[in-house]
C-alpha cells in the first residue's frame, strides 16, 4: 500500500520587496515554507522563498489563480501582507483557500480612497474636500469648483506616490495628472483639498492598531517627518535634503509625540474609522494602519489600510524598542487567539523608553518615485535619536539596501 506524503506547511506573503524580509524570516523560523507574491521577477525576497509567484501584489485574479495552484502542493495556512499597500490580494487569496482573512469586500473599501472617502465622511469623520476624474479636464473642472490649493493622488497607493501639491494655477499640469494616473491602477485621480499642517510640531504620522473581534487595540505610533520638518530640529544637518521635493519623506521618530488631547481624539477617530469600514464585525485578529495628518483643526485620517507599516517601522525601529509586531501579525494571520501571552510576547514594547529615528538618504526622481537608503538608531530621547540616526547615515551605516519605489 502506498503512503500520500502529507503537503508541507507554508505561509504566503504579498510583496516580496526588502522590506518583506523580516516576514519571510520569521515564517521560516516557525518551520513554515515561504510563498512570496511579487510582480518583479528580480525582487528581494526571491532568493529568500521557498515557491515564488511571478504575480503583481494587486493581480487578484492572477493570485486567486496561483492559490488554486499551489493549494495543490502545500498546505497553505496562512496569508500575509506589510509595508506595501495590497491589503485586497491576501483577502481574496484567504477566502479562496477557506483561510483566516478579512473579507475581501472590505479589503476593497480600505484599499480605494474614492471608497472609504465618503463613507468616513458620512459617519462625521473630518475629511479634507475631494473629487475624482478621469481626464485632466474634469480634474481642472473639480481644482475651480473646491479653489486652491489642492493635490493630484493616485486612488491606491502609498509613501506620496503620484502626489502632487497644485497651489497655484500653472502646477497643474497635465503630466502631474498623468503621474498620479500611474501610480494607481484605476484610470482615475483624486482631487483633493490640501490639508495645511499645524506647526510647530510634525503633522504627519502612521500608527498601527490590532483588531480582535470587533475589538481595537492600540499598537504604536510614528512621526513621519518631511523635508520642511527638519526646521523643528535645528540639532540636524537639513542640507541633504534641500533639494527634495516637499512632499518627501525623510524618515520617522519612533514613537510619535504629541498632546493627550491630540492622542485621544487620533484614537476616537481610528475607532470610529475601523467600525464604519467593517473591520468590527470581523472575527479573529487582523492588523489596521492609519495615516494620521494634523491640521490647526485638529487630526484627520487620511489613508486607512490593512497591513502593518512600511520604512523600517515595524520591521526594524519597533524592533529596537522591544516589540515583535511582525511575529504577532503572523500569528493573528494563523488565527491564533489574541490572550496576554500573545500580547506580551509580540505587541508589549519591552523598552518603552527607548526613542529610535530612521533617516534616509533620498534621490528624487522626476516621476515622484524615490530611491531612499535607510538608517536606524536609538537614544534616550528623540532628539538623541535623530543626531544618532544622523551619524549612521554619514557613516553609511544602512539597513543593508535600497528600496526603489
Amino acid at each position: 500500500m502506498s503512503m500520500i506524503k502529507p503537503k508541507e506547511k507554508a505561509i504566503w506573503m504579498l510583496p516580496g520587496g526588502a522590506m518583506q524580509k523580516p516576514f519571510v524570516d520569521k515564517i521560516k523560523a516557525r518551520g513554515y515554507k515561504a510563498i512570496v507574491s511579487d510582480m518583479a521577477a528580480d525582487c528581494y525576497c526571491r532568493e529568500y522563498a521557498d515557491e515564488f509567484v511571478n504575480v503583481d501584489a494587486y493581480d487578484l485574479e492572477g493570485n486567486e489563480k496561483a492559490a488554486a495552484k499551489l493549494s495543490k502542493i502545500y498546505n497553505i495556512c496562512a496569508v500575509v501582507t506589510g509595508g506595501s499597500d495590497c491589503c485586497e490580494a491576501p483577502a481574496v487569496i484567504a477566502k479562496k483557500l477557506g483561510i483566516h482573512g478579512v473579507d475581501p469586500g472590505i479589503a476593497k473599501i480600505f484599499r480605494y480612497k474614492n471608497l472609504h472617502r465618503p463613507l468616513l465622511i458620512k459617519a462625521g469623520l473630518p475629511q479634507p474636500k475631494f473629487g475624482t476624474a478621469k481626464t485632466f479636464a474634469e480634474a481642472k473642472k473639480l481644482i475651480t469648483e473646491f479653489g486652491l490649493p489642492v493635490c493630484f493622488k493616485a486612488t491606491n497607493n502609498a509613501g506620496s506616490r503620484g502626489f502632487t501639491a497644485i497651489r497655484k494655477d500653472e502646477d497643474a499640469t497635465e503630466k502631474a495628472f498623468e503621474i498620479a494616473k500611474r501610480f494607481g491602477t484605476t484610470g482615475i485621480v483624486i482631487i483633493e483639498e490640501l490639508l495645511i499642517p499645524v506647526e510647530n510640531e510634525i503633522a504627519e504620522q502612521s500608527l498601527e492598531t490590532v483588531w480582535y473581534n470587533g475589538k481595537m487595540y492600540w499598537l504604536n505610533w510614528v512621526d513621519r517627518p518631511f523635508r520642511n520638518d527638519l526646521k523643528l530640529f535645528p540639532e540636524i544637518d537639513d542640507s541633504r535634503y534641500r533639494r527634495n521635493a516637499w512632499a518627501t519623506e525623510i524618515g520617522h521618530i519612533n514613537p510619535a509625540v504629541h498632546s493627550n488631547e491630540v492622542v485621544d481624539e487620533v484614537k476616537r477617530q481610528v475607532y470610529v474609522c475601523g467600525v464604519t469600514l467593517g473591520l468590527a464585525g470581523q472575527k479573529g485578529g487582523h492588523i489596521m494602519k492609519c495615516d494620521i495628518f494634523i491640521t490647526k483643526d485638529g487630526p484627520y485620517i487620511i489613508e486607512p489600510t490593512l497591513r502593518l507599516s512600511g520604512g523600517w517601522d515595524s520591521g526594524a525601529s519597533t524592533p529596537v524598542r522591544g516589540g515583535d509586531f511582525i511575529g504577532g501579525a503572523i500569528e493573528l494571520a494563523l488565527g491564533k487567539k489574541l490572550d496576554l501571552s500573545m500580547w506580551q510576547m509580540y505587541f508589549e514594547l519591552k523598552y518603552p523608553q527607548v526613542h529610535s529615528a530612521i533617516l534616509t538618504e533620498v534621490v528624487d526622481s522626476l516621476d515622484t518615485s524615490v530611491t531612499r537608503s535607510f538608517a536606524l538608531a536609538t537614544g534616550l530621547d528623540r532628539i538623541s535619536a535623530l543626531k544618532n540616526a544622523e551619524v549612521a547615515l554619514n557613516k553609511g551605516n544602512f539597513l543593508g539596501y535600497k528600496d526603489k519605489n
